[in-house]
């Protein structure tokens, strides 16, 4: 992947220091942008650290994240997921550790988000209130959840405009807080002429996405840095502001004349399954961290894991015939899913999946889905729901059947 990177950051109107702080490095591919939070003693000390621990281990995130094709291959996926996210628990703990010198009452802490490109793709770290964009064509996509209160208030539908306003700048979740923290862990393709925006909330507290998206259309490069920066500045400029944008000039067109994988592209079509409704593009793209594609070939039989390896399959394309004995059951096509029980239970399945025609699945792996289930507990219960749902309304069926019969 070849890529360009232009940052800025700036004081604003009032703040007498700076508790911003960012890394870019293209030769490694690592990025980061941290917000000092904002009245705790020594903020800037907790940014500061962070980025200096992430740019002492961006080679190996960079090594690591080269070391395999994650477009395919959910095992390297998961290993470069394992070293960035244990390298954000360890800034964790660094800054946790420092901040009961600084201020044990008010301790330093920190927001962060860690990019790290392959050549196909964005690893994405997430923790607080600063956010990542992805500008693709004429659209803008955030890709990450704030984590402060006032969201947790609006997904819980609770509060006015003026409480959720109140409560915007109040962190649920920071690096340096806890011994531990929960990050977001977040998976992307990239293709080229896309760009990443990572920046603090001194900039998306004056610029809504639309207005990112406007700038955007005008002008990519330094100049739409400046421009971010320059607009804070001007409505008002209150807190540090802080961007940095990441061009992607190219991908590996090999690999890429041969991938169908697309990342917005499959969230739209979880999106449009019952069984992940209520969850937002942000709750989705959590789950495309472990979702892997299948290509089979026409009359191709699924083969059935055991195991660790079971799976839940979406057709992407094509279609599947559910066989029992030789017996067609039902027939799935695009859109439709099948296996979900394996994401909870271990008994195998007792049909036979047979391809029609050339087919592209999504494989959900139950192991790797579980885990998502307990990281994430608004996620998991909707999912759970979700699947509860489903199986009443089979079992409605079948007493139908069974009643008429």
């Amino acid at each position: 992947m070849k890529a360009n990177a232009w940052s800025r950051t700036d004081l604003g109107n009032v703040r007498e220091n700076n508790e911003d702080s960012h890394f870019v490095s293209l030769e490694h591919g690592v990025f980061v942008v941290a917000d000092g939070v904002g009245g705790s003693t020594g903020g800037e000390i907790a940014s500061g650290r962070l980025v200096e621990h992430i740019a002492e281990v961006a080679q190996e995130l960079s090594e690591i994240a080269a070391s395999g094709n994650p477009m395919f291959d959910r095992d390297h996926r998961e290993r470069v997921f394992q070293k960035l996210l244990e390298q954000v628990q360890k800034a964790n703990k660094i800054i946790y550790e420092v901040g009961k010198e600084v201020d044990p009452m008010r301790p330093p802490a920190t927001t962060c988000d860690v990019v790290v490109l392959s050549e196909q793709a964005a690893f994405i770290a997430h923790v607080g209130d600063s956010r990542v964009y992805l500008l693709r064509g004429s659209e803008i996509f955030r890709i990450t959840e704030d984590h402060t209160f006032a969201e947790q208030l609006r997904q819980e539908q609770i509060g006015d405009a003026d409480v959720l306003d109140r409560y915007r700048n109040v962190l649920t979740r920071s690096i340096g807080g806890r011994p531990q923290v929960d990050v977001d862990a977040l998976f992307i393709d990239l293709q080229a002429g896309d760009h990443l925006l990572m920046c603090s909330d001194g900039v998306t507290d004056y610029l809504s996405g639309a207005e990112l998206l406007e700038y955007a259309s005008k002008e990519l490069g330094p100049g739409f840095v400046d421009t971010l920066v320059n607009v804070a500045k001007e409505r008002g400029g209150k807190d540090n502001i802080t961007a940095v944008l990441v061009q992607i000039e190219s991908v590996a067109e090999t690999i890429r004349d041969t991938a169908s994988f697309d990342t917005l592209k499959q969230v739209d079509i979880l999106g449009n399954i019952a069984l992940f409704k209520g969850l937002g593009v942000r709750d989705l793209l959590k789950i495309m961290r472990v979702v892997y594609e299948v290509s089979l070939s026409d009359g191709e039989v699924l083969d059935q894991p055991r195991g660790d390896g079971r799976c839940m399959y979406i057709v992407a394309d094509g279609s599947v015939e559910l066989l029992l004995d030789d017996t067609l059951v039902s027939t799935f096509t695009k859109g439709q899913h099948f296996g979900e029980y394996a994401l909870v239970s271990d008994e195998p399945r007792a049909t036979t999946a047979r391809c029609v025609g050339d087919t592209l699945l999504l494989a959900v792996p139950a192991k790797r889905f579980r885990a998502i289930v307990t990281e994430d507990s608004a996620v998991g219960n909707t999912l759970l729901w979700n699947l509860l749902e489903a199986a009443t309304r089979q079992i409605r069926v079948l007493s139908d059947e069974i009643a008429g019969g």
